[in-house]
């Protein structure tokens, strides 16, 4: 695997997912005392955690193959940099609505999902207008045969 070939967004988004990953196994929330401490990780955080977290993985995922040219990506009329930067902003959606909707006894898995989803997102937006490419539009979700 030749990372050389991967450019600085394509190298942010590879951050980003490794940080997600490492996201969903350490603290997202916690509380200490008389001498215990339990802590919630990701998966014990609800689907806004872990689904947000993988669907950051997955954009990250999908960015990385692309540029090492594994395989060729197209979703419907979508270019893979595309879907990666709606992946990555769902992942970042649900995240924050996971801060947002339950923000006692936070630890720091939570802020470094919300950091890793932002960056991997940053990045997909950046890989996507490096290749010339727009925001999807609605036409871009209507298959061939809707026409």
């Amino acid at each position: 695997m030749d990372l050389s070939k991967l450019s600085r967004n394509q190298q942010l988004a590879l951050g980003g997912g490794v940080l997600a990953l490492i996201s969903l196994f350490v603290p997202w929330y916690g509380v200490s005392g008389l001498g215990i401490t339990i802590n919630a990780s990701a998966f014990d955080a609800g689907l806004f955690a872990w689904g947000g977290l993988l669907l950051t993985i997955a954009a990250a995922a999908i960015l990385v193959l692309e540029a090492l040219e594994v395989t060729d990506i197209k979703v419907g009329n979508l270019a893979a940099e595309q879907f990666a930067l709606i992946l990555g902003a769902v992942g970042f959606v649900f995240i924050l609505l996971r801060w947002i909707t339950d923000n006692d006894f936070t630890r720091f898995g939570l802020y470094l999902g919300i950091i890793a989803a932002a960056l991997t997102t940053y990045a997909a937006y950046g890989s996507m207008t490096d290749a010339g490419l727009e925001l999807p539009s609605a036409e871009d979700f209507k298959s061939d045969s809707d026409s």
